[in-house]
This record gives C-alpha cells, structure tokens and sequence, in this order.
C-alpha cells in the first residue's frame, strides 16, 4: 500500500471517521498510483483498514494494477454502490472533499449525511512522498535538457508556434507524456504573462524573448521559465530589469526551506523589485507549489497562510514587465529541505 494511502488512513483515525469517499480524478490517482484513472471510472472507499475501490467490470484490469486494492463492482452507479457498502460494513461516520465533488454528486453525498472534510487530501499533497519526488524531478530534469538543446536552434525569422513545437518535441522525446502550457513571447509579448504563441509573430534580430514550459511524466509536473535577449543590441532598461528580477529570485532562493512563512518568499522578491522602483510591475505571486497539478498549494503570495515544509516541491518566478516593450521573468522548480531548496530545474 502506498505510503499516502496509510498516512490519510491515520488522519481518518485522528478525526474518528470510519471512512473516506474519494471520488475527484486527482485525488483518484493519487490515492491509487494509477496516473491514467479518472472519476468516471471508479469511486473509493477508503476506511482507517482497507481501500476499496467500486468500479465496471471493464476497470478491473486496471485497477488491479493497485495490488492493495479491495474491488467492487456496482456497474450502474458507482457512488451508490460505494454507499450501499459503507451500509453493509456499518460504517456510520463518513465524509467527503465538497472540493472534489461536482454539485449533483455533492449533494447526494451531503443528502446522505457524509460530512465534509476539505483540505484533508490537499494538505497531504502539499508534502512529496518518494515516488512522487523522482516523477517530478525527471519531469524537470526533461524540461531542463529540452531547453537547452532548443536554445541554440532559435534563430532570427522563426515564428513563436515554430519555437513552442520544438520545445514540445524536445520534452516529448525525452519522455514526457503530456505538454500542459507552453508559452513563447517574442518583443512587446514578453509583457504579456500568459500569452499564446503565435504562428505570425516573427523573431526580430533584435529583441527580448520569455519561454515558459514544462510538461507531465508519471502524472506529476514540471515548471520553468526562460528570459534573454536576442542579439548584440541589448538595451541598457532591459538589462536592468533582468537583472533585478535575477537579484529577486536569490532573495527568495535564500530563505526557501522548511519552516518558513510562504508569505515570506514572496516578501524577499517584491522586496527587491519595489526597492528598484518597479513594484508596480511586479503583478503575479512569487510561486506556487507544483505536483499533480501546474499550480497547486502552497501558494507564495503575500497573502499566504502558512509555512513551508520539508519536501514540498514550489516554484520561485518574479517577473517584471513593462508593457507594449518587453518583460522578464526568471523560474526554476524546487524541492524544499530543511536547510535550503534543490534546484530541479537547472541544468
């Protein structure tokens, strides 16, 4: 059994619940390790003992790739079969994330007395188990090499579509099993924090570019980002600005370990770009936390609830950009110790 599986098992005891229904495609695949499972294809059962998982007929070969597994079938409705056997084992004190339920099934759930437990499953996955460390550190160490083989191939007239692509091909051949963002801004579209590369814009001889990218192996993400200047006439503003958010990113690097405010991180970058004078540039949080999703928590912002933890995984990204000109932002992935932060996606 996974080691999560017998951790969220002991959280169950701590707050006297005889069981747990798991019925959200993240927390389905978390629980069980099988990264292709979604909610229509199974529903948990999860008691302080036993995880058991009511499914179709035609899902038992897959989820019999989770060996800990307790399959039951209930073909027509897999939500009230897993009720129906909570009855059965007289489980009285049972509950639910509202979060990972949609309103319909949410509402039969609540009808049928469940409590809510939100947060649960989410503060659990705030914190990586080994397993989930390797998937995530081969995501970024796929990103990272994917970068730099496709650095060198950028050249002035390519199109923003054409560098997304190589970028995509890179990770995918390396292994990654999906791309779940990809941006490529070239010029003034550097200012724009998510913008969609386009298959018009052309790279000029000179001008500013920021990619941002990473891509899913095993389930688990990836994240960084990319600033430079291409060519020989770089301007003194945007050397600058580079190099204020380079200073903000080690300001928050340093203080990255475990027991520290995440409404600090993003403190010790804001601190230095407002210092600069161009706070009002900075518009986004300083991270985020990455794993089953892109962004997840613990978020770094300066409303951030909370410290960080040893082996949470989160980004640091300070950007500034000035628009209609060009922007900067500098972003790596890291693992959080107790006495720093594992850089995870430099290469």
């Amino acid at each position: 059994m996974l080691q999560r599986v017998k951790d969220f098992q002991k959280l169950l005891k701590q707050a006297r619940l005889d069981g747990y229904i798991c019925l959200g495609t993240l927390e389905l695949r978390y629980f069980t390790g099988i990264m292709d499972l979604d909610d229509e294809e199974a529903v948990l059962l999860i008691t302080p003992r036993k995880v058991y998982a009511v499914t179709k007929q035609m899902m038992v070969p897959k989820l019999q790739l989770a060996d800990f597994l307790t399959i039951e079938l209930a073909p027509a409705d897999m939500l009230g079969g897993a009720l129906d056997l909570a009855r059965q084992k007289k489980l009285l004190h049972l509950a639910f994330n509202p979060a990972a339920a949609d309103f319909v099934r949410g509402e039969k759930l609540a009808q049928a007395g469940l409590s809510r437990l939100e947060g649960g499953a989410a503060e659990l996955r705030k914190a990586k188990y080994a397993d989930e460390q390797k998937y995530i550190q081969t995501a970024c160490r796929i990103a990272a090499e994917a970068f730099a083989e496709v650095k060198p191939k950028i050249k002035t007239g390519m199109s923003e579509k054409e560098v997304s692509t190589l970028i995509a091909v890179a990770m995918i051949k390396r292994g990654a099993e999906s791309v779940p963002f990809n941006i490529v801004g070239f010029g003034e579209n550097t200012a724009d924090c998510h913008h969609m590369p386009s298959e018009k814009r052309k790279l000029k001889k000179n001008e500013a570019i920021l990619i941002d990218f990473g891509c899913f192996y095993k389930g688990y993400c990836s994240d960084m980002t990319r600033s430079w200047w291409h060519g020989n006439k770089e301007p003194a503003e945007y050397s600058k600005i580079w190099h204020i958010v380079q200073m903000a990113k080690e300001a928050a690097v340093k203080i990255v370990h475990s027991a520290t405010p995440a409404a600090a991180v993003d403190k010790a970058a804001r601190d230095v770009i407002e210092d600069a004078g161009y706070g009002k540039y900075y518009i986004h949080s300083t991270g985020h936390g990455i794993g089953l999703e892109v962004h997840e928590a613990p978020l770094e912002s300066s409303r951030a609830i909370g410290e960080l933890e040893e082996n949470f995984v989160v980004t640091v990204e300070p950007g500034i950009y000035l628009p209609g000109k060009y922007g900067v932002r500098l972003e790596d992935s890291y693992l959080v110790t107790r006495t720093g932060a594992k850089n995870l996606t430099q290469k």
